[in-house]
């Protein structure tokens, strides 16, 4: 009854004529016939691909088209080598059909085995052509890492999970953990009605008596095999309720039992006895099963020695690197590097950025996992950089002692790893003088001066190497950065000033030369206007000192005014003043903001506070921005657990999941966790862009970490969007402690360059262009034959009049030329 009618397999009985009956209000018509001819299957079948199994006692061959089930379900038309047997092989049911399940003697791990397929026919009766044969290989040990699998749609319960016909071999998808738990780095939020599985290898570390705990959100069981042999699995643990991630040693609600959490206390185990004896180095099956309803979700398992202390609830498991395994699928894994890392000269006193290009793929996705390595100049050691997995790598600034580091990259994905070229840095002594890059006034009584470079701070807070004309003083000076903030006397605003430097050093020691001037015009530029220039929807500042409004400066204006509440949320709240404290400001270091900037201050339960936003505003977008700076307090112990700082319930949740972790999780386009590694109580800059292909955490300017998956739509939610509490991971609560400032959303994807600007117009000023004098540049002639060069902006010289100009080092106004100085062409440049 559709527009549209298709047939999912077609065979010779559905050749003939095919009409549509359109009826309406007026009638019906008949639309012109469409014939459809069916040819015939002449074609044999082929074999696609062959894979074994991590029970190392089946393959799996995949054949281009459905396979008769009678030839393709009698082994004896498959033969492997290696003398392997093959006991049995199953034809799937459609739509899988044309995939054949073998059974077969043990193979062994890492080996190639040679399929050979004669006299299956597909179902058209084409025979395959004689001694058709694949090369495979088959499972091999990948240390370190846990297979997840993941069903959507499943009941809430373990045994509605084993009974949905996609289990155990039909996961929606796969994902390689380096710890046993999921969600990735105790996070717990990882969707809502699915079940998953997690499967490997225990390697006791020595021989002696284990105990394991098991914890999750909701019902999980925790199984033990007595060997290597995932059907000799044993029932050791089980959560029959729910428990916050990592919860070892503590109970959440429903029928969840802390004994029954421990395989030492649980009354059901199916082991022998209480205490489980294993032998060190040997591979012992483990399996965790889960099920998840909604709300907060997460699965994990952790093991100690029978004489060490119990967990504390919130660490990490213990099953992870050497403790851990898996057997995985090599066949098809490759890794392929497009660009190579390359050598560089770099001046000293600046950063070096390599990258690199790379393609891979495997049998459990296209990703290609990156880690950059260094090692000294001429040495062969090189050793991992801790945090450095991205496809570029920007170093520290550079000094001369730096000059033939040596850096490479290790590639790998699932069961092939590679190795990059090494790339050796150069680095060239710095030996000119820093320069005035802008002058914007951020105040009718401040300045900020940018160099373009780093600047000493002892010589940059010096209030006498600067002066202005008109006499206007300048009072004091600070430094940070490649910034200097002056305050100044009274400046006309539109008015035309000259700045005037001399003395102020690079980290170098390069002075910038007596009388160095730069004019400028007064138009103040202040990080509001930064953020502003990229038009974001929403954009709240905080400065109100009274009232229960947090004004919207964004272009949703009025409409998304926040409101402050107090109540766990929407349905128990009340409207509340106004709450602040001090903001980022010059005396933290922060040069980009005022000495009496305020900031929105929550205090977490005491209160209650939160701020209501009055719009679904992230709903349904394609990409989106979340930017702000945040002061959290109070984050020790085992406290904070789903604490919100912007966002929107069920569609994009966002906020520290625990108090060391911030996460952000969509419906749509996946979910991103990373290590909040700063002290309370300091303010740190911290962007969040989700572009359709993936997201990305920015913090303090740089690119921490990037994951998540491709979509054209995050989601959508009936809640509205609410900063600091009230129901950002849930429908209420999850309230914040600490301060919030400068809270700005984007509908967009902002380019990454301008999170970097965003970040130091807090940190040194804003980067937004203030009106400019044009450059200027006059000469005069003396009798000796010399002539002085009187200039605005940076003075250039070249050979030829066309010719490649470059920054005449030192040079300030005005600039004297002796007659004997070799022939040069002069121009002055901004």
């Amino acid at each position: 009854t559709a527009s549209s009618y298709a047939i999912d397999r077609v065979d010779n009985t559905h050749a003939g004529s095919y009409t549509a009956v359109v009826t309406g209000a007026e009638g019906s018509a008949t639309s012109d016939a469409a014939v459809v001819a069916v040819n015939s299957d002449s074609e044999a079948p082929e074999v696609v691909s062959a894979t074994g199994s991590e029970s190392f006692a089946a393959a799996r061959v995949t054949f281009s088209e459905p396979i008769d089930p009678v030839t393709g379900g009698n082994k004896d038309n498959y033969s492997l080598s290696g003398g392997v047997n093959v006991t049995g092989a199953t034809v799937g049911a459609e739509p899988n059909d044309h995939i054949v399940t073998l059974t077969t003697s043990i193979q062994k791990e890492g080996t190639m085995l040679t399929l050979t397929v004669n006299n299956v026919a597909d179902l058209f009766g084409n025979s395959i052509n004689a001694d058709a044969s694949m090369e495979f290989s088959t499972f091999i040990w990948q240390e370190g890492y846990v297979l997840h699998k993941f069903w959507q749609g499943t009941p809430n319960n373990i045994a509605g999970l084993i009974d949905d016909p996609r289990f155990p071999n039909s996961p929606d998808f796969v994902t390689l953990e380096p710890f046993w738990e999921y969600g990735p780095d105790g996070s717990n939020e990882s969707g809502s009605n699915y079940g998953n599985q997690l499967v490997g290898w225990f390697v006791p570390p020595s021989d002696g008596e284990y105990i394991f705990f098991t914890s999750s959100d909701d019902p999980s069981d925790l199984f033990l095999s007595t060997d290597d042999d995932p059907a000799n699995k044993l029932l050791i643990a089980r959560e029959a309720g729910w428990s916050n991630a990592r919860d070892w040693v503590g109970t959440g609600g429903g029928a969840s039992n802390i004994d029954d959490k421990r395989s030492d206390f649980f009354a059901d185990s199916e082991w022998p006895t209480f205490d489980i004896s294993l032998e060190g180095g040997e591979r012992y099956y483990l399996e965790s099963l889960h099920t998840e309803g909604g709300g907060g979700d997460s699965v994990g398992a952790t093991v100690i020695a029978s004489n060490d202390a119990d967990p504390a609830s919130g660490d990490a498991p213990t099953l992870t690197g050497s403790l851990i395994g898996t057997y995985l699928d090599p066949n098809g894994a490759s890794v392929n590097i497009i660009q190579q890392p390359a050598d560089s000269d770099v001046d000293e006193g600046t950063a070096a950025t390599l990258s690199i290009v790379a393609e891979g793929t495997s049998a459990y996705g296209n990703t290609v996992n990156l880690q950059w390595q260094q090692a000294a100049a001429g040495s062969d050691d090189f050793t991992d950089i801790p945090g450095a997995t991205g496809d570029s790598y920007e170093t520290g600034v550079l000094v001369i002692g730096d000059s033939g580091l040596q850096f490479r990259v290790q590639l790998s994905v699932p069961t092939l790893s590679a190795t990059s070229d090494v790339a050796t840095l150069s680095v060239v002594k710095d030996v000119t003088p820093p320069r005035i890059a802008s002058v914007t006034a951020n105040s009718l009584n401040g300045l900020i001066v940018k160099f373009n470079e780093g600047i000493d701070a002892a010589t940059g807070a010096v209030a006498g190497n600067f002066s202005l004309s008109d006499g206007v003083s300048i009072s004091s000076a600070s430094a940070a950065g490649q910034s200097v903030l002056l305050k100044t006397g009274s400046l006309t605003s539109d008015a035309t000033y000259t700045l005037t430097v001399g003395g102020v050093k690079d980290l170098y020691g390069n002075a910038v030369p007596a009388g160095t001037s730069k004019s400028f015009v007064v138009s103040v530029v202040t990080y509001t206007d930064i953020i502003l220039a990229d038009e974001p929807i929403a954009f709240y500042r905080f400065e109100e000192t009274g009232g229960m409004v947090a004004e919207n400066f964004g272009t949703l204006g009025s409409d998304a005014d926040g409101l402050w509440m107090s109540g766990v949320g929407p349905d128990d709240s009340i409207e509340w003043e106004v709450s602040n404290e001090e903001g980022p400001n010059p005396g933290e270091g922060f040069l980009g903001f005022g000495e009496d900037n305020l900031a929105a201050s929550f205090n977490g339960d005491l209160d209650l506070l939160w701020i209501e936003t009055q719009g679904q505003w992230l709903s349904n977008l394609d990409s989106f921005t979340l930017e702000y700076w945040v002061k959290p307090t109070n984050r020790e112990g085992n406290g904070w657990n789903r604490v919100g700082i912007v966002g929107q319930n069920d569609a994009v949740e966002y906020g520290f999941i625990n108090g060391t972790t911030i996460q952000i999780w969509t419906p749509g386009g996946g979910a991103l966790n990373t290590t909040y590694e700063f002290p309370d109580d300091e303010w740190h800059h911290i962007a969040t862009i989700a572009d359709g292909s993936q997201i990305h955490n920015y913090f303090d300017g740089e690119l921490i970490n990037s994951a998540g998956s491709a979509t054209s739509d995050y989601g959508a939610a009936d809640f509205t969007v609410r900063i600091g509490g009230g129901g950002v991971y849930d429908g209420s609560g999850n309230h914040f402690e600490g301060g919030l400032d400068e809270v700005a959303i984007f509908d967009r994807a902002i380019p990454a360059e301008r999170v970097k600007e965003h970040f130091t117009a807090g940190r040194e000023g804003g980067s937004k262009a203030a009106p400019e004098v044009d450059p200027t540049i006059s000469i005069t002639s003396a009798d000796d034959g010399s002539i002085t060069i009187e200039f605005e902006g940076v003075l250039q010289s070249a050979d030829t009049v066309n010719g490649a100009y470059s920054e005449v080092a030192g040079a300030a106004s005005p600039f004297t030329v002796t007659a004997d100085s070799p022939q040069k062409f002069y121009r002055s440049s901004q």
